[in-house]
């Protein structure tokens, strides 16, 4: 290894501040940006059937999940759904599914029978109680999502980042040496007496003991030497790997949106939660209802949709209404809000995340580089996420998550689908060369050019804005995951929907 133009005490505080020392323990909180903790699911309970009716916009999770709450109540309550399936942005793309983008082109997905890709939600972190709670009641079989894998690379394509910019690294390769090099350091220092650590001397033994154990240290020498498990006797330099940033992914829990394993997904794509909605839910759901005015008076609220397979206008009326849709869409319906209402909604957001699954016609990822779920970890490359699937190990083929991130990055917004495939193909060559000769097929979701969405998960909004959507406006309650604390693609719309179904419960049985 050669020289390190840092001392011992250098190192260690510059590989703690990237992250990457597992030796230090650290009050960390893993879902700062998923907002506030899980709320319990509220306990209900009604002695006869609820008088009025409720007319809930829109079959994403939360309205699915306010409508199942309510008939658990014995509510009579009708949901109107603007596309002809059920999920919103819980959509699992499949053979034969189809959109045409805002303004854009038509796609059609040509994946082969059984595959598929998630376009929206894809992963619940075992945080996410509420989801998992849904899953087991209505017996959504689970697996593992493989969030942090050994096998993947890091790739990095800037000079100034050191010698390893442009090359393949796997996470192996990081951890083994970065813990190796640092456990060596610190054993070392523990020998020669020169760090400032009080510890007994039973204690510094037990401490050297560990590292030589950790860091696959020689017994004697302390001196690490990579292990066979590795994938290789070379070892990286020190001072590579700190330049390089790799280490920001080694860490004693991982740190990303998924959270520290386990992480779930369900058996068949995310969309068999909302089916299974469905299921218990029934007839209660009016597809292809486009809402398109909301009049919400002192007696009753009027809700007219405009039937988008014959193009027919209608009426609907009931006592109360839920919306649950995005708030984009909302914001263009004519609906007579209150002025702190029509305030409050204006202060809400969406992300622009899109996405993109990549059907390929052998696995190469597992046959050729060994990896078997996890992402390719890159700042550099213009792909946000790209990520291998958790499930259907060792079949012939299979579909990578080639893009999630900006729909906006690189410009792809403005491009055609086919030139964002082209980046997407380009961008991931540069780590797996057999991307353009073993691509098949290839399906985009650009959230913010999907109709009846308009946009992706909500942001959260104000503190402010967030108390007055609380509130009913009149007999107008709104449920969806836009208007609460945690800008989840799921876990949020299912907080959001309890609040609205307690808030209104209380208010009918009240009188």
């Amino acid at each position: 290894m050669r020289g390190i133009p840092l001392t011992r005490r250098q190192v260690l505080k510059r590989f703690g501040a990237i992250g990457g020392s597992s030796l230090v323990l650290t009050a960390m909180d893993a879902w700062e940006l998923m907002g506030e903790p899980s709320r319990p699911r509220p306990v209900l309970a009604s002695g006869e059937r609820p008088p009025g009716r409720v007319v809930i916009l829109g079959a994403g999770i939360s309205g699915l999940v306010t409508g199942y709450e309510l008939g658990k109540l014995d509510y009579d309550y009708r949901i109107l759904e603007a596309r002809d399936w059920v999920g919103g942005l819980c959509w699992t793309v499949r053979r034969g599914d189809t959109h045409t983008e805002i303004g854009g082109e038509t796609q059609t997905c040509e994946f082969d029978e059984g595959l598929y890709f998630n376009g929206g939600a894809w992963r619940i972190p075992n945080a996410d109680t509420s989801v998992l709670e849904y899953c087991r009641e209505l017996d959504v079989p689970l697996e593992i999502f493989i969030d942090v894998a050994d096998a993947n690379y890091f790739y990095e394509e800037n000079a100034e980042l050191g010698p390893l910019s442009g090359k393949r690294v796997r996470l192996r390769e990081v951890k083994a040496d970065l813990w190796g090099s640092t456990a060596e350091l610190l054993a070392k220092a523990m020998d020669q007496g020169d760090i400032d650590v009080t510890l007994s001397e039973e204690d510094k033994e037990r401490l050297v003991e560990f590292l030589v154990r950790a860091g696959y240290l020689d017994s004697e020498d302390h001196a690490y030497r990579p292990p066979e498990m590795r994938g290789s006797e070379e070892r990286w330099d020190l001072s590579a790997l700190l330049s390089s940033g790799f280490g920001s992914r080694v860490r004693s829990l991982y740190e990303g949106v998924g959270g520290p394993a386990p992480v779930f997904q369900p058996v068949g794509g995310m969309q068999q939660i909302p089916f299974a909605f469905q299921r218990a839910i029934g007839d209660r759901i009016t597809f292809r209802a486009e809402v398109r005015s909301i009049r919400n008076t002192e007696d009753e609220v009027r809700i007219v949709w405009r039937d988008t397979s014959t193009g027919e206008m209608r009426e609907e009326r009931a006592d109360y209404c839920v919306c649950c849709l995005p708030m984009s869409v909302l914001k263009s319906i004519d609906v007579n809000l209150s002025p702190e209402m029509a305030a409050a909604i204006d202060n809400t957001g969406h992300s622009d995340s899109a996405k993109m699954g990549l059907q390929m016609r052998r696995r190469f990822w597992e046959q050729d580089d060994g990896i078997f779920g996890g992402h390719l970890w890159s700042r550099s490359l213009e792909l946000g996420e790209f990520s291998y699937p958790s499930n259907d190990y060792y079949t012939q083929k299979g579909v990578l998550l080639g893009y999630y991130g900006s729909g906006a990055q690189a410009g792809l917004a403005d491009l055609t689908v086919a030139g964002r495939i082209d980046h997407v193909v380009s961008q991931a060559s540069k780590v797996h060369p057999q991307m353009r000769q073993e691509l098949e097929s290839a399906y985009a979701v650009w959230w913010d050019k999907v109709p009846f969405s308009q946009g992706a998960y909500g942001r959260s909004p104000s503190a402010d804005a967030r108390a007055q959507l609380a509130k009913a406006d009149g007999r107008l309650y709104f449920g969806s995951a836009g208007t609460g604390s945690r800008p989840a693609w799921l876990e949020g719309a299912i907080q959001a929907a309890w609040r609205t179904v307690e808030t209104l419960h209380q208010r009918v049985m009240q009188g």
